[in-house]
């Protein structure tokens, strides 16, 4: 039987709106260098600093994905169901097919929109020209290995290559922690991280210590049998003043995202071992708007940046407007056009391809 928390869709739903929020930021005016244009009205201004930091996103999605996929193996023994291939194929049906599809819709929209075509000293300069091996690299999903193809044609993409190259590592985070135990096959794959990131930063392997997080903390949350009134408290304060902190703050950086990977871990551990406990709701997390964009956030995650592009592309060529004027319709076309886009592209596309 397929276990499932709902809670975790509007978490999904929750992360793929703040990065996309996000990017709107760095897709608004002039500035190849990706800077925020701080608005003086102090509610936009506080609306820039929370979604400021919503790079961070990503490392929630992460985490998620090692706790998501480790289900099935705490409950069958540490091992992988059906074996290696079958968790592959898996893997890559999911995966793979919707975004080879949304790189194909990117280029297609880079082909058909001139604006989208020459570099206007804006964000969307990283993504392009399109050259062979910037495709051929998005193809093979091995762009994040290298700073010419990393951030070409839809910039978003880059985490894709890292999450599938992650998920060749799972099997054998496996295999070491059955040969040694859960801390010994962590630290070992933390070293093995580190060094990674010497030879390829921009790949970001340190997301591997945040997948193996994920997996830990499935393994202790399905050993708990007990829950502490106080855990769950405790672990969104530690979560969302963190986040505080890193947005007053400005911080950035490798410390910025372990410690995000920390606190959210526990975070989620005291949710599941409050879920399995009480069986109560957790009524925010599980309200409707919530539970559907859970359901089309990789859809939105792949998608969503052309449009952010094309749009502050053309208000910058057709009107007046200032910093902030922009940002307020950025974020109004965000919820009228790109996210009934990514609707239709969910139930056209990505929905085919959801593992039953």
């Amino acid at each position: 039987m397929k276990i499932r928390f709902e809670f975790l869709d509007g978490i999904r739903g929750i992360s793929a709106l703040w990065v996309v929020l996000y990017h709107s930021l760095l897709f608004n005016g002039y500035s190849a260098a990706h800077d925020i244009k701080w608005s003086d009205d102090l509610v936009l201004h506080s609306i820039q600093k929370a979604t400021s930091i919503g790079h961070l996103a990503v490392s929630i999605f992460i985490v998620l994905s090692g706790f998501c996929l480790a289900i099935p193996v705490v409950n069958n023994n540490m091992e992988i169901k059906g074996g290696f291939k079958r968790y592959i194929s898996r893997r890559a049906k999911r995966l793979i097919p919707p975004y080879y599809i949304a790189l194909l819709l990117s280029g297609l929209m880079i082909l058909c929109f001139p604006l989208l075509q020459t570099a206007q000293n804006t964000a969307w300069d990283s993504k392009i020209p399109v050259t062979f091996w910037s495709v051929i690299s998005h193809i093979g999903l091995f762009h994040n290995l290298n700073s010419s193809w990393v951030y070409k044609i839809n910039g978003a993409h880059w985490s894709i290559a890292t999450e599938w190259q992650i998920y060749w590592l799972f099997p054998l985070m496996l295999i070491l922690w059955k040969r040694t135990n859960k801390y010994i096959s962590f630290i070992i794959f933390a070293l093995l991280a580190l060094f990674l990131k010497k030879l390829i930063p921009m790949a970001k392997p340190e997301f591997i210590i945040l997948f193996f997080m994920g997996v830990i903390c499935c393994y202790l949350s399905f050993k708990k049998t007990t829950i502490n009134k106080f855990l769950v408290p405790l672990a969104v304060i530690l979560f969302i003043g963190s986040l505080a902190i890193f947005a007053l703050l400005e911080v950035n950086g490798f410390l910025m995202i372990l410690i995000t990977g920390i606190t959210f871990s526990f975070l989620l551990y005291s949710l599941v071992t409050y879920k399995k406990a009480t069986g109560k709701s957790i009524i925010i997390l599980e309200s409707k708007p919530l539970e559907f964009l859970g359901k089309i956030s990789y859809s939105l995650y792949l998608i969503h940046g052309p449009f952010l592009a094309l749009i502050n592309l053309y208000l910058l060529k057709n009107f007046e407007l200032t910093n902030d004027a922009r940002q307020w319709v950025i974020f109004a076309f965000i919820f009228i056009i790109i996210i009934p886009i990514t609707t239709i592209f969910y139930h056209l596309v990505e929905k085919r391809f959801l593992n039953k």
